[in-house]
């Protein structure tokens, strides 16, 4: 394989929504470069990046893809994306690795409010970012609304050309600068005559173009004030430092089916996004492999590795496959590198490029290039490995997961099973949780949303042949009480040898919210010996833990134990922390009136981020939640609510609040305080407690 240096290699990811042809994009790169024989498609099956099974099957990319071409002899690494919100966690490491952004809207449909969320996200990593119109060969495709959109929604939007026709009368670009239109003959530009019913839209493009350009830079600024124009190269120059720097987004119209436009977009791609080589001498911040301590380091071609993983696959073939993007430094297979962990390190294996599914072995991996490498043990989605420096980049910001379900293997016996493979696929995709709950007899699987659950289980069943049942999951709720009451509790059992007996009484005591549980000794004159007071200490919390009213721990409860007796044969401990249950029961059963009981629900803080227009809807689903409105706050076109809603209220939020807001709502979540429920949910909640026990009886 022949080996790039630095300066002619660019890392690109395609991103955007779902359904903008970002894949079909991809696939065209592949083939105009003549990296591929035949073009691929999303449709038959035979992409070079949606190649995975269940890809295959849903016609749609559910996980990032890597491939490689030559331009103009620069090599060019593309990453494909997934655009549903769900599978994000791939877009979000790709942007870690990558010199710039190729942001693909659709020409039928423009900058849809599904974008804006992305696009946010996309503009906090400050990478140089093209904006791709894409799909102009649609019969619905409009290029002069969608740039009207973007130029309203998109500050620093500049476009690089115009298409000339849309639909089936798509046929060429006029360039802005060079101020020339050109026809396409298959991946040839043949000049032509700007058409004269072009002239106006050109005059305002052109405009865009320049007023992008001049905002870039101070000196244009100024010169643009005084001469009212730019010349062709102080666009360039304007357009090459704001693009570097985040503040310029060149437009490209393309079309993925027909290919026009694709070539030029690679060009500007060679020429405009910056080379891996743009970090040389510059500090990157970090910490230290297993510590919280800062640390930096200056990458260098001769400088010490440092390579981070972004993405682990399993591959039936291959076994598994770790993405490696290496920042300084090169390496090859035999050496060792230490893990960020600061415990393990790895002796690299075969390291190998690729096309897709398609794998060329490399003897070398270079600084700036993006390998594979064969077989890591230690190495997770996020692991930095280095030699030569204590250094380690700081871990991905995942969308914390915000949909759980409860889940269960179909078939007894198969929980470790269930386990084992969830965990496997979680070493692919870190971007979803498996939390177990013994105290609630569950285990919650955690996700960023319906799609994203649905893929993991189907996933597991293929992969282990295990079926799982999802439920509602059972929510932390407490029991406590809020008042006073004493009861006895006698435990008296004859078997026809020795006998069981305990006896006690109780009183039952509100503590402050918070404060737990407590046993107090009231024994005055040994009616109950010192040797059976821990078993009724034990026997309390036992049965606190248990739950008194509908199954759920009960707290923030003193009890103490001022009064009893004992059979100096028949007493045990056994028998008085029976004595001890059935004095708490009874007390609540019998003596509801003066303890009155309650229930405890957990209320969690909830961050919504919307855009203004979808606020009422927002505002009235929180009401229809029993949520309770903290306030909000504007953060540029989007509004930031803040309010307490109950847990048991927020079983697939993360839907819903798509639904209600088009794709561009999102939320955070965290624990806040315990409330006390509802006097209907209450009701609720003993009664299928009830049911259960008569159940079980």
């Amino acid at each position: 394989m022949k080996t790039y240096p630095m300066e002619k290699i660019r890392n690109i990811a395609l991103v955007g929504p779902h359904g903008v042809g970002k894949t079909s994009l991809a696939d065209a790169m592949m083939h105009v470069t003549g990296a591929v024989g035949r073009k691929g498609s999303v449709d038959d099956g035979s992409s070079v990046f949606d190649y995975l099974e269940e890809e295959v099957e849903r016609k749609q990319t559910l996980s990032a893809s890597l491939a490689w071409t030559e331009f103009d002899g620069n090599k060019i690494n593309i990453i494909d994306t997934p655009g549903v919100d769900d599978f994000r966690g791939d877009t979000i490491s790709a942007m870690r690795v990558v010199e710039g952004l190729l942001f693909v809207v659709k020409a039928d449909g423009g900058f849809e409010v599904a974008s804006e969320n992305l696009w946010n996200r996309v503009r906090r990593t400050h990478l140089p970012t093209f904006i791709v119109v894409n799909r102009l060969s649609k019969d619905q495709a409009n290029w002069r609304e969608t740039l009207n959109g973007l130029k309203d929604r998109v500050g620093g939007s500049a476009p690089l050309q115009l298409p000339i026709g849309v639909g089936e009368e798509f046929k060429g670009v006029i360039d802005l600068i060079a101020m020339k239109a050109f026809r396409f003959d298959g991946q040839a530009a043949i000049e032509m005559e700007i058409p004269a019913d072009m002239s106006d839209a050109v005059e305002e493009a052109r405009e865009m173009l320049t007023d992008a350009a001049a905002n870039a830079d101070d000196v244009l600024t100024e010169k643009f004030l005084e001469e009212l124009t730019l010349s062709d190269e102080d666009i360039i120059a304007g357009l090459k430092k704001g693009t570097m720097e985040g503040t310029v987004f060149p437009i490209f119209f393309t079309d993925a089916v027909s290919e026009a436009g694709v070539t030029s977009l690679l060009r500007s791609v060679a020429n405009l996004v910056p080379s891996p080589a743009s970090l040389l001498g510059r500090e990157i911040q970090g910490h230290e492999p297993g510590e919280d301590t800062e640390a930096a380091f200056t990458p260098g071609e001769s400088e010490p590795v440092v390579a981070l993983a972004f993405k682990r696959q399993y591959e039936a073939q291959g076994g598994d496959v770790t993405w490696l993007r290496v920042f300084s430094g090169s390496f090859k297979a035999g050496d060792t590198l230490e893990c960020s962990d600061g415990r393990n390190s790895e002796r690299m294996g075969q390291l190998s490029v690729t096309v897709g599914r398609t794998r060329d072995k490399i003897d070398i991996a270079s600084c700036g290039d993006i390998i594979l490498a064969a077989k890591l043990k230690n190495t997770q989605t996020g692991t930095t490995l280095a030699s030569g420096t204590a250094f380690a980049f700081a871990p991905f910001d995942y969308s914390v997961p915000t949909s759980a379900d409860a889940i269960n293997p179909v078939t007894s016996g198969d929980e470790d099973k269930m386990a084992a493979g969830l965990n496997k696929i979680r070493e692919e995709d870190p971007t979803f949780q498996l939390i177990h709950q013994p105290h609630l007899s569950q285990t919650l699987l955690a996700t960023q949303g319906e799609i994203h659950t649905n893929f993991i289980l189907d996933k597991l069943k293929k992969q282990t042949g295990v079926e799982v049942e999802r439920h509602r999951p059972r929510i932390n709720f407490k029991e406590t009480i809020r008042g006073t009451a004493e009861k006895q509790g006698r435990h008296k059992k004859q078997t026809g040898g020795r006998g069981q007996f305990g006896d006690v009484h109780l009183r039952m005591e509100p503590m402050p919210r918070g404060e737990g549980f407590e046993f107090v000794d009231g024994i005055v004159g040994g009616v109950v010996p010192n040797k059976f007071i821990p078993a009724v200490e034990k026997g309390a919390r036992e049965t606190l833990l248990d739950g008194l009213v509908a199954g759920y721990e009960m707290v923030d409860v003193k009890v103490t134990l001022f009064f009893g007796s004992y059979h100096n044969v028949d007493s045990s401990e056994a028998a008085f922390k029976a004595a001890t249950r059935k004095a708490l029961k009874a007390a609540v059963t019998e003596e509801a009136a003066q303890l009155r009981p309650v229930i405890l629900e957990p209320i969690m803080k909830v961050n919504i981020v919307v855009p203004q227009a979808y606020m009422g809807d927002v505002m009235g689903d929180i009401s229809t939640r029993r949520g309770a409105i903290q306030g909000s706050d504007a953060e540029g076109s989007y509004q930031v609510v803040t309010a307490n809603i109950p847990e048991d209220e927020l079983y697939q939020y993360a839907t819903s609040l798509r639904s209600v807001t088009q794709g561009t709502g999102t939320f955070t979540m965290e624990f806040s305080h315990y409330a006390e429920v509802p006097g209907d949910v209450q009701k609720r909640l003993v009664e299928e407690y009830s049911k259960t026990q008569t159940a079980e009886d």
